[in-house]
């Protein structure tokens, strides 16, 4: 059974118009929408979802993660259409679909400690006591390269890389089947975002993670994905082995890849 499944999946949005009249723009559906989106994640896999800014990708993340309804197609995650299952259900779902967001500092709330961000999920779907939850998160912590001490800490004590590492620990503190990897690096400099990347591919081996890495960041995508699917203008330009990535076919994936 594979994990997710996106079948003809589109949405496009209404702009403003004269006098605060609505009417549909093909200019911002072609920009931030998505048309007849159709694609399938493994487990154990990483999908790459390659494209430049405005191409569609933050839309198509949104809708994964149940966040924003398509106007035509199914998402399928676990075999459950997400859209069509009643509440239980998708809360249940909720706790194997997690996701890292590109920006570490605005993800978190920057009053709370680390151990209070990280605790969150746990508390959310688990019982624990407050000293198993304690030793959980430490484990979490060492997990990502950071130390049980750091869960003191507030966000604005850590650094982007280390706090996108807590955000991370968050991510996977509910042993999810699914990560939504949204532009997690592409606020980091170049070693961190290297670190965080090797730290990434570690822990989808060692956990077994399925991810979808949406990322305008063509080497990125070729690091940590398995397949990559490039996209234009809200539609897929070509689906290609990673190994193959810079050799794609198609016009627009080679103006894409080449353009690193």
């Amino acid at each position: 059974m594979s994990l997710l499944v996106l079948e003809n999946i589109s949405k496009t949005y209404e702009a403003s118009g004269w006098f605060g009249m609505k009417k549909t723009s093909a200019a911002k559906a072609s920009s931030s929408g998505v048309r007849d989106i159709s694609l399938v994640v493994e487990p154990g896999m990483c999908l790459g979802i390659l494209g430049e800014s405005g191409a569609g990708k933050s839309t198509l993340a949104r809708i994964v993660l149940g966040l924003l309804a398509p106007d035509h197609g199914r998402v399928t995650f676990q075999d459950v259409d997400l859209y069509r299952c009643d509440r239980r259900t998708r809360q249940r779902l909720r706790r194997d679909l997690q996701v890292v967001f590109q920006d570490s500092y605005s993800a978190v709330n920057p009053r709370q400690t680390v151990q209070q961000i990280i605790g969150e999920p746990l508390r959310n779907f688990e019982r624990f006591s407050a000293q198993e939850e304690k030793r959980i998160i430490a484990e979490l912590l060492e997990t990502v390269g950071l130390r049980a001490s750091d869960m003191v800490k507030t966000p604005k004590q850590m650094s982007g890389g280390q706090l996108q590492r807590v955000n991370i620990a968050r991510a996977i503190a509910l042993k999810p089947k699914l990560i939504v990897l949204d532009e997690p690096v592409s606020s980091l400099d170049m070693i961190v975002q290297k670190q965080i990347l090797l730290h990434l591919k570690e822990l989808k081996q060692h956990l077994n993670l399925s991810y979808l890495f949406i990322s305008h960041d063509v080497m990125a995508v070729h690091v940590l994905s398995d397949q990559v699917a490039i996209i234009d203008n809200g539609m897929i330009m070509e689906s290609i082995n990673t190994d193959d990535l810079f050799e794609c076919n198609h016009p627009v994936s080679r103006r894409i890849v080449h353009s690193v």
